[in-house]
């Protein structure tokens, strides 16, 4: 697995959530801003962004008194904005998206009768240089074949059962019907091999938390779902879920944090959408990410608790005890009569 995304993404919460300081509350409405046209796998919503332009636009237009003071004023609004939206999304590494977004934002101006927008020079020579870059790039994409899936599942049940420092190649290539000379066709060695299946594995899981925050518009529906996901996920999928906490983890990479770090990076605008959808302000905005790393870590105890137990039980079952904690603690404020956190920007804490 490439660990370049998840410092990446580490350097982004340090400065996110201790860095901001008083800053942070500023930055939430950014958050909502920019959660409502990418899906938290950083996916552009070109469409919903065309729509948002045109009526921001609009809106500018309906208070101005002739079409030259719109163009000055809306000018004015787009170079700021710009300037805000993709700064931040260059400072998550989303240099791409930042492009495209800043594509679209000038076309619908100048189709409107924007003449002068002004951005920063260094953002502007990073566009061309993209833009050149891209005109000459083609997407590729490799489909792994039957064998490399055969690989792939042997090397799973292999390493899951045996760990990977006592896992041979030959015990993998004869699990999976597979030369020896053939599966060193498709990986270098075996940390290769273990560096793509955990990495594969992953995309997995990513694609399918993605899914669930691209459907409906309820946000606790949302996060109860893909909690509910990831628990029928790991008893389902028991050897990836011990390959992930499997010593070989912890061996190459040192901390345990890898596929919580991994995930982040993998949906690098999952903050942004959930803050978009939280219209109805169901959530407390406390920081995010001591959150989102305390309810992985919550499951993972109660998945430890199971395999400690045989797996005499169905996982599933722990679900609603799950939903109970996380939605409504131990104790209920109004029994408690305590508040342990307030958010930056003055919230009080809608529940």
């Amino acid at each position: 697995m490439n660990d370049i995304g998840v410092d990446r993404e580490r350097a982004i919460m340090q400065a996110d959530e201790a860095g901001q300081g008083r800053n942070r509350s500023r930055r939430i409405p950014l958050y909502a801003e920019i959660g409502k046209y990418f899906a938290i796998d950083g996916s552009f919503d070109e469409m919903a962004f065309r729509a948002g332009m045109r009526e921001s636009l609009e809106l500018i237009a309906e208070k101005q008194p002739d079409r030259s003071a719109f163009s000055e004023k809306a000018g004015q609004w787009l170079s700021t904005y710009l300037s805000n939206v993709t700064g931040y999304l260059e400072e998550k590494g989303m240099s791409d998206a930042s492009v495209r977004l800043f594509k679209v934002a000038v076309d619908e101006a100048a189709g409107m009768g924007v003449r002068d927008i002004h951005v920063p020079s260094l953002f502007l020579k990073r566009v061309m240089s993209r833009i050149t870059v891209q005109q000459g790039k083609g997407e590729k994409r490799t489909v792994a074949d039957s064998k490399k899936k055969q690989i792939f599942d042997a090397a799973l049940h292999v390493f899951a059962m045996e760990g990977f420092q006592k896992a041979t190649i030959d015990d993998i290539a004869a699990l999976s019907g597979v030369g020896k000379g053939s599966v060193y066709r498709y990986f270098r060695s075996k940390d290769d091999l273990l560096e793509q299946l955990l990495t594969e594995k992953y995309r997995e899981i990513g694609m399918q938390i993605s899914l669930i925050f691209t459907r409906g518009s309820d946000i606790l529906s949302q996060i109860q779902e893909a909690i509910e996901f990831w628990v029928k996920y790991v008893e389902s999928n028991q050897n990836v879920y011990r390959l992930i906490h499997s010593e070989a983890m912890i061996h190459r990479s040192g901390k345990r944090d890898v596929f919580f770090g991994f995930l982040a990076s993998s949906l690098p605008m999952i903050k942004e959408r959930i803050i978009a959808i939280n219209q109805e302000k169901r959530l407390k905005t406390t920081n995010f990410y001591t959150v989102f790393y305390g309810i992985l870590g919550f499951i993972d105890g109660v998945v430890q608790k199971w395999l400690r137990c045989g797996m005499n039980y169905p996982l599933s079952d722990e679900i609603p005890v799950i939903l109970e904690v996380l939605f409504n603690g131990f104790v209920g404020e109004t029994k408690s009569e305590r508040r342990y956190f307030v958010s930056d920007d003055g919230d009080k804490g809608s529940a």
